[in-house]
C-alpha cells in the first residue's frame, strides 16, 4: 500500500515597520502531512492595537486567497464552508492557532494569517 503525502506549505507573511517593533509572525515555515492528519499553524503577534487575527488559504490553481475565518479578541469566527474542515483557537489579541483536519489533496495549499486592526471615524454634521 502506497503512502499519500501531503504538503502544506505555510507562508511566513511579515507584517512589520522596523521602526516602531511591529511584527506578525507564522510557524512552522512548511508541513508535510499525511492523509487524514491534521496540520496546525500559529500566528504571533506583538501590536497591542491590534485585536483580530485573519486566516487565508491560497490554492495552487487560485490568484487570489480564501478568507478561512478569524480571531476577534477571542471570539472565533469561521466561515461557513471551512466550518466543518478548522478549527480556530488563541485569541486576536496576541496569538491565534489554525487546525485544519482529515487532511486530504485539496488541502495542500499556501496558508496565512494577517493581524488587523479597525478604525472607526464618526463625522458629524
Amino acid at each position: 500500500m502506497m503512502d499519500t503525502f501531503l504538503s502544506v506549505s505555510v507562508c511566513i507573511m511579515i507584517l512589520t515597520a522596523a521602526c516602531l517593533g511591529k511584527t506578525v509572525l507564522q510557524t512552522p515555515d512548511n508541513l508535510i502531512k499525511n492523509q487524514d492528519e491534521s496540520a496546525v499553524i500559529i500566528c504571533t503577534h506583538n501590536i497591542p492595537s491590534y485585536y483580530r487575527i485573519l486566516w487565508y488559504k491560497q490554492s495552487p490553481d487560485m490568484l487570489g486567497f480564501i478568507l478561512m475565518g478569524y480571531l476577534n479578541y477571542d471570539a472565533k469566527n469561521e466561515e461557513p464552508e471551512f466550518k466543518s474542515k478548522i478549527k480556530l483557537d488563541g485569541d486576536g489579541q496576541k496569538n491565534g492557532t489554525l487546525i485544519i483536519s482529515n487532511l486530504t489533496m485539496t488541502d495542500s495549499a499556501v496558508y496565512f494569517c494577517a493581524a488587523y486592526y479597525t478604525v472607526l471615524r464618526i463625522s458629524y454634521l
